[in-house]
């Protein structure tokens, strides 16, 4: 398993999100390759959508294809999950990201799309560019909070910026990466799991990554919003 992916969903769940996830819910992950984050949910159904999408665990709808064009025949959830995948899509298509994602939803329901900052640090930060690379981020390495802000402005979504700063990832991100093949997993699971626990409690920053938290209001609701 890729090291982000893991440390991804344990910080995501020290962070509280994966408590939003009802049993009752219809759950679409886009770009989930394996489908690990699904595979440890509790809920109605789970769909995975990825070009390269890699049928590994029971109970997931593997869908390999295009998300931007893949025809969902009126099928809507209650929540989208799309995990660093927007930065890898073409230069442009983000509006049309969000908005194929906003189609997706049930009224009320909630998309989260995670990508790194523009302005992300990796120790030593020389490496920057070379970590790029290997992150296949070859269009961008991330993006800013006003860029995001950008590919909402035309739509009548709600959303929340959460600031993920992941600072102890990304200072032992290269050190663990180097030893990964001579640790057992479940060594190197476990220090995710504590860098992850870590992060959680250091949120505040935009060095590291941004959680957008997407909702589609429903007609009749009035207030704001507070989830």
């Amino acid at each position: 398993m890729r090291l982000g992916t893991y440390y991804r969903y344990r910080m995501l769940g020290f962070s509280g999100l994966w408590n939003e996830v009802r049993a009752t819910d219809d759950v679409l992950d886009v770009g989930g390759l394996d489908g690990y984050v699904l595979s440890r949910l509790e809920c109605r159904s789970k769909m995975l959508v990825d070009p390269d999408a890699r049928p590994t665990f029971d109970g997931i709808d593997y869908v390999k294809a295009d998300f931007l064009t893949h025809n969902f025949e009126g099928r809507q959830f209650d929540r989208v999950f799309s995990l660093d995948v927007i930065e890898h899509i073409p230069t442009g298509t983000e509006p049309l990201f969000i908005n194929r994602i906003a189609e997706l939803l049930k009224d009320g329901a909630t998309a989260y799309v995670t990508t790194p900052s523009k302005d992300i640090r990796v120790f030593p930060n020389f490496l920057r560019a070379w970590v790029a690379r290997k992150w296949a981020h070859d269009k961008c390495f991330g993006y800013s909070a006003d860029e995001l802000r950008t590919f909402l402005k035309d739509t009548d979504l709600e959303c929340q910026l959460v600031e993920l700063n992941a600072p102890a990832y990304l200072f032992w991100y290269l050190p663990v990466r180097a030893l990964q093949d001579l640790m057992p997993a479940g060594f190197v699971n476990y220090i995710l799991t504590r860098l992850a626990a870590y992060d959680a409690r250091h949120a505040a920053g935009t060095r590291g990554y941004f959680l957008l938290k997407i909702r589609r209001r429903p007609a009749a609701e009035t207030g704001p919003w507070a989830p």
